[in-house]
């Protein structure tokens, strides 16, 4: 599978409009991307479903944000990408989506 590429901007607005619907299927199409992209074995499901449990999901976040501090070649921390999902989601949104975007048109 290659990595899709989605406007970052539509990312953010969908995912408003929809009341979150749209931003569970982004973070599962995304995790399911880097770890592709990072050659990590990640498993989108359960990462998704995780979201849903206290706490846990917290540890899955901070997971992605490990994922996407790979994608990014260590530009933005692991820490500041998981306190973006904690403050303002739409942040990490904008992030990843520009750094897959970057990877789908090499």
């Amino acid at each position: 599978m290659a990595v899709k590429k989605r406007n970052p901007l539509f990312v953010i607005v969908a995912s408003f409009i929809t009341f979150g619907i749209y931003a569970l299927y982004w973070f599962y199409s995304t995790t399911k991307e880097l770890g592709e992209v990072n050659k990590s074995e990640v498993n989108p499901i359960v990462w998704t479903i995780a979201l849903f449990i206290p706490f846990v999901n917290l540890y899955f976040l901070w997971k992605y944000s490990g994922e996407a501090e790979k994608l990014m070649n260590k530009k933005h921390s692991q820490l500041v990408l998981f306190i973006a999902w904690l403050v303002f989601f739409p942040i990490v949104q904008y992030l990843v989506q520009n750094e897959l975007n970057a990877k789908a048109a090499a």
